[in-house]
């Protein structure tokens, strides 16, 4: 078969396209099957047995699924994709990093003042600093997207810790306007609601906000406050500085009437002497009222396990074990960083503190530990203090109750030092996985939290059993229901021998 000249170069022109398709082709291929490797080789090496709740053959069926839908999907859908795989070894500590991805799509299409609540599979603005935007109205579409569509991604974002659908939700709304900005790619917000006078379709848009215009706009619907609050049933506070960082709140929770009220963050914001410091002088001002105290640890997504084991200390009445054990595994990656982390840093106070020093003991046995090795930590039973606090307490939590609060609230509940009132919680009160460490995927650049470490909060049978904390006292819609929680504490404090 003969070409001439043009014919010949279409020809040497398509059959080089043809191999430019293939290689690239190939590439992709290559590409998500080193990122689907590395991430399958690091749960293998860094936890000490990742497959305790979902079984490994669930986890390679979720993992060869996700290398089918991998090809040809933009940055943000394989960050879905990785978290929704994560998601089968029911860890909340592996995960994707929310603040990265977030960070990537805030620094390229920006963010707005705005805060959604996700109920089954509905969506709802709880905060809502957009002007003509209510709070507390339903959600039909966002940039054109279903609301459904978008509680879906939302949630494959979140993390999850054993069956905590609940939790889940609560933590997956915080991911819905990055969401729906990265995947449409816009720097404007269009809402489409139900109008709360006319029950008809509303839409609405608002331009993104960077940097200084953003942080500005955030402030109208600020939650910010110290970590650790005193509330005293008269309204005053532990400090009077409080009072004047609280006016600046305008969605900082509100007090529970009638009660002394700590509120409790998070277990890893601030210095360790303020946190202390601040549990420490509540404790002493609260005991000389002997009043009632509620323990409010709602959105305290946990932090160090030792600032949980110091709140619990002022409360419990009885000898606990508070972490049980800790079960930990080194690979390359830990090892390095253990070292370091060892001999730089607390060398001298962990050699010194061996023998008194749980902390001590775990830092020196994970710097010594050699590659590929498992060692459990046996945490010293702990005795009631005898300045403790004696008086009745309660303990509120929500869906955003995670990691060492789930242990708090576990042997809260487990002790019976006082009714749980709220809704369930993140994870069950056997204990969590943790110590998390941020690897890369090679390709992709994503960045996911892994677990080294699993937290024993109580010695059980079956650690795998993934059942939330339910509270004693559920209260339905707990998110916009100030009011419910309230009547059940007053009903609670009427029970009460001294206020009867």
């Amino acid at each position: 078969m003969a070409f001439d000249n043009k014919g010949l170069r279409d020809f040497r022109h398509r059959l080089g396209a043809c191999i430019c398709i293939l290689v690239l082709a190939a590439g992709s291929t290559s590409f998500a099957q080193a990122d689907l490797d590395s991430l399958d080789s690091w749960v293998r090496q860094m936890q000490p047995d990742p497959f305790i709740r979902c079984g490994e053959s669930t986890w390679i069926e979720a993992l060869d699924d996700t290398r089918e839908r991998w090809l040809g999907k933009t940055y943000l859908e394989k960050v879905v994709l990785t978290n929704k795989l994560l998601q089968t070894l029911e860890d909340s500590h592996t995960a994707v990093s929310a603040y990265d991805w977030i960070w990537d799509v805030e620094h390229a299409f920006g963010t707005l003042p705005i805060r959604w609540h996700i109920e089954g599979g509905a969506l709802w603005t709880l905060d809502s600093g957009l002007p003509g935007l209510p709070e507390g109205v339903r959600v039909l579409s966002l940039n054109g997207l279903q609301a459904e569509s978008v509680v879906r991604a939302a949630n494959d974002l979140a993390p999850m810790e054993g069956l905590s659908t609940t939790a889940t939700s609560r933590v997956g709304a915080h991911n819905v306007t990055p969401y729906v900005l990265g995947i449409t790619e816009k720097d404007t917000l269009t809402v489409t609601w139900v109008d709360p006078c006319t029950t008809l379709p509303k839409t609405d848009s608002w331009p993104s906000l960077r940097k200084k215009e953003a942080r500005k706009a955030w402030k109208s619907i600020s939650r910010r406050q110290p970590v650790v609050l005193w509330t005293y049933p008269d309204g005053s506070h532990l400090f009077k500085r409080d009072a004047k960082r609280l006016a600046k709140s305008p969605k900082a929770p509100s007090p529970i009437a009638g009660v002394t009220t700590l509120h409790i963050a998070s277990f890893s914001l601030g210095s360790w002497r303020n946190f202390e410091r601040r549990l420490r002088l509540g404790f002493e001002h609260v005991r000389e009222h002997r009043g009632p105290l509620v323990i409010n640890l709602r959105g305290n997504p946990g932090g160090q396990s030792y600032r949980m084991e110091l709140l619990w200390n002022h409360l419990s009445n009885a000898t606990t074990h508070l972490p049980y054990a800790l079960i930990a595994k080194q690979s390359g990656f830990t090892a390095q960083i253990n070292g370091r982390h060892y001999k730089r840093l607390r060398k001298r106070w962990v050699d010194k503190h061996l023998e008194t020093s749980a902390e001590a003991r775990y830092i020196h046995t994970m710097a010594t530990m050699p590659v590929g090795e498992t060692d459990t930590l046996f945490f010293p039973k702990k005795h009631p203090k005898t300045s403790r606090f004696r008086g009745p307490v309660a303990l509120v939590i929500d869906g955003e109750s995670a990691s060492a609060s789930v242990s708090f609230a576990g042997a809260f509940q487990d002790q019976k030092r006082g009714p749980v009132l709220g809704e369930s919680c993140m994870g069950p009160a056997n204990g969590t996985m943790g110590n998390p460490y941020l690897r890369r995927l090679p390709h992709s650049g994503i960045f996911v939290s892994l677990s080294t470490a699993v937290y024993m909060a109580k010695p059980v049978e079956d650690w795998a059993e993934g059942m939330p904390i339910q509270p004693d006292i559920l209260i339905p819609d707990l998110w916009r229901n100030d009011a419910a929680l309230q009547r059940e504490i007053d009903e609670w404090i009427q029970t009460l021998p001294r206020f009867r």
